[in-house]
């Protein structure tokens, strides 16, 4: 009975009986009193505040520049330290996450983001937001690969996939943490005081669902040195993750330009696009746990592609504000399940000791190509114009569709 159990129990480091020699009845209490349902449904309330910081922080970018009366320029390269950051944080969080287990990483890392987020709203020179940047863009990093490594565990307890549906809940507070901010914005209020409450949000969270998470204990025979080289494989992995977090950073950051320089949509609706995009992309990600089910990854990966380049094509060959809304929906559609299917697959296709160090690897290359997609469309449009630029990037979704294919034997 207790070995049943356990077996189910496996969390990102390996589990056996022999760690409860003492105590075998720990084996069956802790499914017996957490079903792995109330463990998803937590797990997805951690996933939302991941995107609930990062979009609090994205939607007060024009008030946090104004009030350090800042150019573009000297703004842009403040920015910067944001995936510098994230960066150099892939082998510290993919290490410190198989080390102590993603647990204690969850709950360290649910602390630290927020503090680093009402940190950015205390950053009054341009010292403190560079230095502020670095640490919110470390601690983001160390949040995203824990909670993946918590996810990919999670998933080992259900016949199906339910990867997917997590990152919906991040697309989710993305949409909700521009609304709020813009709720915050009509009200004259601060960024502090939006970052604080988002923050206290997050901690009280934090305090009454921890126990949930999934169990695990340190495992540090696995962990000789703090950074692994990817293997090919992974690499493959990322460089499909790079290409689709281009495009998303790209949507995210030039959505709102386009429609008012491309489109020219009127003051209200210049938001459409953005709206459009990260709806579908949210629905998306709620609903294509299922197609994956039917068909596979593989195929979701192939069409997600395909569709991606279908969409910016319609968007630019015919730009105008019903057209354009259209190609915007199927980008979003498209995107949806690139990412949560290829953590997914990293998490199916690596040893349960090494499954955070290959998230680290996979997530902070795509996640890189997420934040410098922004700054190439601008040197794409200062150069060939922003509607070519965004055909460019359409080429972006056959090369997933391609990689995709080529991986058929892991996917």
């Amino acid at each position: 009975m207790c070995t049943i159990h356990i077996n189910l129990l496996i969390d990102d480091r390996s589990a056996n009986i022999a760690q409860f020699p003492e105590k075998p009845h720990l084996c069956i209490m802790t499914l017996s009193t957490i079903s792995p349902t109330t463990r998803r449904i937590v797990l997805s309330g951690f996933f939302f505040l991941t995107g609930i910081c990062f979009a609090s922080w994205a939607s007060r970018i024009p008030d946090i520049k104004m009030q350090l009366g800042l150019s573009d320029g000297a703004f842009g390269g403040l920015l910067f330290f944001l995936p510098i950051g994230s960066f150099l944080g892939i082998p510290i969080s993919g290490t410190l996450t198989a080390r102590y287990g993603s647990k204690k990483i969850v709950s360290i890392a649910a602390i630290i983001y927020p503090l680093a987020l009402v940190a950015l709203g205390f950053a009054n020179t341009t010292i403190l937001l560079a230095i502020t940047l670095f640490f919110f863009g470390m601690a983001g990093n160390m949040f995203n690969v824990s909670v993946n490594t918590q996810a990919a565990a999670l998933s080992k307890l259900f016949d199906k996939s339910i990867t997917s549906r997590f990152h919906g809940f991040w697309s989710l507070a993305g949409f909700s943490g521009g609304v709020l901010g813009g709720f915050f914005v009509a009200h004259a209020i601060s960024p502090l005081l939006q970052f604080i409450l988002v923050a206290l949000v997050g901690w009280t969270f934090l305090f009454f669902t921890h126990k949930y998470l999934m169990p695990g204990e340190p495992n540090k025979n696995h962990v000789a040195k703090l950074w692994t080289k990817p293997s090919p494989l992974m690499w493959q992995f990322g460089l499909i993750a790079f290409s689709n977090m281009i495009c998303e950073g790209m949507m995210f950051d030039w959505s709102g330009v386009y429609f008012q320089d491309i489109v020219k949509a009127s003051p209200e609706w210049r938001t459409t696009g953005y709206i459009c995009f990260m709806g579908s992309m949210t629905t998306g990600r709620m609903f294509s746990d299922n197609l994956i089910n039917y068909w596979g990854a593989r195929k979701q990966l192939v069409l997600s592609g395909l569709v991606v380049t279908l969409g910016l094509i319609i968007a630019t060959i015919y730009p105008n504000l019903l057209v354009s809304s259209i190609g915007f929906m199927l980008v979003g559609f498209g995107v949806s399940s690139v990412i949560p299917t290829i953590y997914g697959t990293v998490g199916k296709t690596t040893e349960p000791s090494q499954v955070s160090i290959a998230l680290a690897s996979v997530s902070s290359v795509g996640f890189f190509g997420f934040l410098i997609g922004p700054p190439i469309i601008g040197f794409l449009s200062q150069a060939i114009g922003l509607r070519w630029a965004f055909l460019t990037v359409s080429s972006l979704g056959i090369i997933t569709a391609l990689r995709a294919n080529q991986l058929k034997k892991y996917l």
